[in-house]
């Protein structure tokens, strides 16, 4: 765990909320605290969180509510739902919808920061690609290799995750639409993550050959082309545990 990892603490309990924020700091971390679901919305759309401690039950928005956006908005954000409720269904909800881990109230501080570090541990791919659709579906499929994942559609988002994060892995599409340049977005990833595996996907096995070439002499380690083989692209990155 590195002090850099910055954590958002989401009840609306301010004494909850604040003996647990109290525990992280002095573990190290940066933390943040929100009492409701569109606060805690209001500050992932300020600063990214490596991950998000979510009471269940709150006012207005409940803490699965909550999850579904930001996992549409900031995929890359580790949700841990903290809930007196676990034993009405919610764990398994809560499962079926994503969320990795289901704490239960009281809540039992060294569970939290096990917890935590756990989700610390995964480490973060970058899907760089304007298909929302391919986009989303490799999320899900990353996520369930162990991979926390960030999504960027165009160079510009992808730039600003980059300077934010530091990804292991990085899948970048090579035919990015707008005026993005692929190239550019992997000298970006040279510049910011040098350790970062990247792999080139595209649909075009033909016209793309030239721009293929110069990007694997730019440092790419492997091309996939679509419809993507899952088992191929997963060969290529790193394992997790």
């Amino acid at each position: 765990m590195t002090a850099s990892r910055r954590i958002l603490i989401v009840d609306d309990e301010a004494d909850i909320r604040d003996s647990v924020a109290d525990v992280l700091l002095d573990f190290g971390y940066q933390v943040d605290t929100a009492g409701d679901g569109p606060e805690a919305l209001a500050r992932l759309e300020q600063r990214p969180y490596d991950v998000a401690l979510l009471d269940f039950k709150m006012p207005g928005m409940d803490g699965l509510t909550l999850y579904r956006k930001m996992r549409e908005l900031y995929p890359e954000t580790s949700v841990i739902l903290v809930s007196a409720y676990t034993g009405d269904g919610i764990s398994e909800e809560a499962l079926a919808s994503g969320i990795r881990r289901v704490i239960s109230k009281p809540v039992d501080m060294s569970e939290i920061i096990s917890e935590v570090d756990r989700e610390l541990d995964r480490p973060l791919a970058l899907v760089v690609d304007d298909d929302r659709d391919f986009s989303e579906s490799l999320r899900d499929v990353l996520d369930d290799r162990g991979y926390r994942v960030s999504l960027a559609s165009d160079e510009s988002t992808a730039a600003q995750l980059l300077h934010a994060r530091q990804p292991r892995v990085v899948i970048l599409d090579v035919v990015l639409g707008g005026h993005s340049d692929p190239a550019r977005v992997l000298q970006s990833i040279r510049n910011s993550s040098p350790e970062a595996e990247v792999v080139l996907v595209t649909g075009h096995r033909d016209e793309t050959q030239p721009q293929i070439s110069e990007l694997v002499a730019s440092g790419a380690a492997a091309v996939c082309f679509k419809p993507l083989d899952v088992q191929q692209l997963l060969q290529f990155l790193p394992q997790t545990a």
